[in-house]
């Protein structure tokens, strides 16, 4: 009395029916076709190991779900979809899909926006990368100084200009 699964596809042409998970007794073989009567062979080709449910390890692609946290998991997720079902009965979760395009497409922007911030205060990039020089070493030399008097380098104050005015640029 033992139980096997399979993908099975039914052996007449005109139906073709597969199914990627049927249960049955291994000792009756696989189970006539639900829609024509015909025997049904094994199937392989949906891709999945019978009798295996789930994404597989690594192909759950992380979602971050706001104030529920981000889903690691397939079940993470469910349950995450369940808490926001329950809390808001007859609405939908709708899961927008991501895509390279559509990441190249959201990064162009945001360096995009980063350029006219800078243009806006009247810096150019060499000058930002400058300033953010400056600002480490300053920070490193209060850093220094706070050691040389044991004090805690952590809660050093350093300058708190604007990159335009400490790059000498006035906007």
């Amino acid at each position: 009395m033992s139980f096997i699964a399979h993908g099975l596809q039914c052996t007449n042409d005109e139906c073709a029916l597969v199914d990627n998970h049927v249960f049955y007794r291994k000792s009756e073989g696989p189970p006539a076709c639900p829609d024509c009567d015909s025997p049904r062979k094994i199937y392989w080709g949906h891709g999945r190991f019978p009798g295996v449910s789930g994404d597989g390890i690594g192909s759950f692609v992380p979602v971050d779900m706001g104030v529920l946290g981000k889903c690691e998991t397939r079940e993470e997720y469910n349950r995450a979809v369940g808490v926001i079902k329950k809390r808001f009965p007859g609405h939908s979760v709708v899961v927008e899909g991501d895509s390279p395009a559509k990441r190249e497409a959201l990064a162009d922007e945001h360096r995009q926006r980063s350029h006219d911030r800078l243009r806006g205060h009247g810096l150019t990039k060499k000058m930002h990368e400058e300033v953010k020089e400056m600002r480490k070493a300053e920070k490193s030399a209060a850093k220094r100084e706070a050691l040389r008097h044991n004090k805690n380098p952590t809660k050093v104050k350093t300058s708190t200009k604007s990159f335009a005015a400490t790059a000498g640029v006035s906007s």
